[in-house]
């Protein structure tokens, strides 16, 4: 089996999204009023939480996402500064005729099962990536969780 040269590509880490005002309003009035439920059933700590998860969220969505390095080669694929060897991976799946096409991973973690990584049309050939990673990992149907699609409807 020869070796095959590293496929490499760009790609933001999650999907960029214009969030207007009344996103943060609504995400803002949301986190208030379970904290104020929270306070009224004498839970004050768990209030507290409440309205500080809804401002690291707000200053999350705020931020625009980072332009990332994916490379698949010989010892695994590495996206951003994190190396997912084969032995790690289960198996693959590319959703190439999606909105935005992706890279389903399917791990052996438990904490995290599936890992999607956007590809980029303008700079990787899909045929290249399946002809690499069929050598490698078995070619296994999956898609996104419904509970992700609606996070995404959402705007998460």
């Amino acid at each position: 089996m020869k070796n095959l040269k590293p496929i490499h590509w760009q790609t933001y880490e999650y999907e960029p999204k214009e969030r207007t005002s009344d996103w943060f309003w609504a995400v803002g009035i949301i986190a208030a009023g379970v904290a104020v439920t929270a306070i009224i059933f004498n839970n004050v700590l768990f209030g507290i939480v409440t309205i500080l998860a809804g401002f690291i969220l707000s200053l999350y969505a705020a931020r625009p996402p980072e332009t990332i390095d994916v490379v698949v080669d010989e010892i695994g694929i590495r996206i951003g500064q994190t190396l997912y060897p084969y032995r790690t991976l289960e198996s693959y799946w590319l959703e190439e005729h999606q909105k935005i096409p992706k890279m389903l991973l399917k791990s052996k973690r438990l904490m995290m099962p599936y890992i999607a990584v956007i590809l980029e049309p303008e700079e990787v050939e899909t045929d290249d990536i399946h002809g690499y990673l069929s050598r490698h990992l078995p070619e296994v149907f999956h898609k996104e969780s419904v509970f992700e699609k609606l996070l995404e409807h959402l705007g998460f």
